[in-house]
């Protein structure tokens, strides 16, 4: 029998509920925590079995849980404007989960805890998962290179806005279908004819900002593969556009 015990001077997080509820899933009620005055939870460990599950929970709870505190440290120490943090922020953490993997975390645990009584989770966290920590950074560096991105491709969608805008309309009307097989018809008042394999790409908007519309009709067939491109086309046609699903 040994009791077992888990604490942190950093995180602001309530480890005690944490802890339960990743115990609950793994099947292992039947190990009760206590919170002692110190702010340590601890637990009494019956045998080899409970032991494993003890620190399969505690590996979930910092992989998981605490892997939401730890993004956002990164993502706060970004370069970038507040209200950018915020953007990139649940990006990096969907990221996190994707390229979720144990890398022996579990097994650090129990070698730990047969030695130790008690771990501070965010000194484990920084000493014995760097290597996860070094792939929580990649997650975060590549969901601030996606935002950029887009925030680059929505600049450039405001200012064809504001072009378009500023040039009177050059014809009445346009027709867009947006097809099944994810290509694309363009039809001006006069019948003539523009098709495209694909509507992915600018080369639908820069033909219609250039055509110079007084209305776009979008006849949206595409069960979802045209949605890039009417995005675009809202953006940047506005309330001259409208569509038909």
């Amino acid at each position: 029998m040994l009791v077992r015990s888990v604490g942190t001077l950093e995180y602001e997080a309530d480890i005690k509920r944490l802890l339960e509820r990743r115990l609950k899933i793994a099947g292992s009620e039947k190990i009760k925590l206590n919170s002692e005055e110190n702010g340590r939870i601890s637990a009494t460990i019956e045998n080899d079995e409970e032991l494993e599950k003890w620190c399969g929970s505690i590996a979930q709870l910092l992989l998981r849980d605490l892997a939401h505190l730890e993004v956002a440290r990164m993502v706060n120490e970004l370069p970038v404007s507040l209200s950018e943090k915020h953007m990139i922020l649940p990006e990096a953490i969907n990221n996190a989960h994707k390229a979720e993997r144990n890398f022996g975390v579990t097994r650090m645990l129990v070698e730990h805890f047969k030695e130790n009584p008690h771990l501070n989770l965010e000194g484990f966290m920084r000493f014995r998962m760097k290597d996860v920590l070094a792939a929580w950074e990649l997650c975060v560096d590549r969901a601030a290179e996606e935002w950029m991105l887009k925030k680059e491709y929505y600049e450039l969608m405001g200012i064809l806005s504001a072009f378009v805008r500023m040039q009177p309309p050059r014809i009445k009307e346009i027709s867009l279908c947006l097809n099944p097989d994810g290509s694309c018809t363009l039809i001006d008042d006069e019948k003539s004819r523009i098709d495209y394999s694909s509507c992915a790409g600018d080369g639908v908007v820069s033909v219609l900002v250039g055509l110079a519309p007084e209305r776009i009709i979008v006849y949206d067939l595409s069960g979802g593969k045209g949605e890039g491109l009417s995005e675009a086309l809202l953006r940047v046609f506005a309330d001259r556009i409208r569509f038909y699903r």
